[in-house]
């Protein structure tokens, strides 16, 4: 049996699909990171709610150093990401930072 090669389109399709993965690759890196004024937001979100940096690191079993890095942007931690996410009542992370950042849009 022979190879037959791909034809253009399927070429230029195979392009479009590895450009849009890289780009949601991309994306998901990026939404992670957090402005200095969402962490603020957020330890709004979370003092409303009831829980204090304290309560999230005593949860994941990190300082609190480190609960302040990660909500002030300058760290991450996925356990702390995680629990900060889920006692706000979202799902990732993730679909916190997009939502904030389309209502500050």
């Amino acid at each position: 049996m022979k190879n037959i090669p791909p034809t253009n389109e399927q070429i230029h399709e195979m392009i479009r699909q590895k450009i849009a993965e890289k780009q949601e690759k991309l994306f998901s890196r990026a939404s992670k990171k957090i402005t200095y004024e969402q962490g603020l937001y957020i330890k709004y979100r979370l003092k409303c709610a009831g829980c204090t940096s304290t309560d999230i690191a005593t949860e994941t079993g990190c300082s609190k150093q480190a609960v302040q890095k990660v909500l002030s942007g300058k760290s991450h931690s996925q356990r702390i990401e995680h629990l900060v996410a889920t006692k706000l009542g979202y799902s990732s992370w993730n679909a916190m930072v997009q939502e904030l950042r389309e209502h500050a849009a």
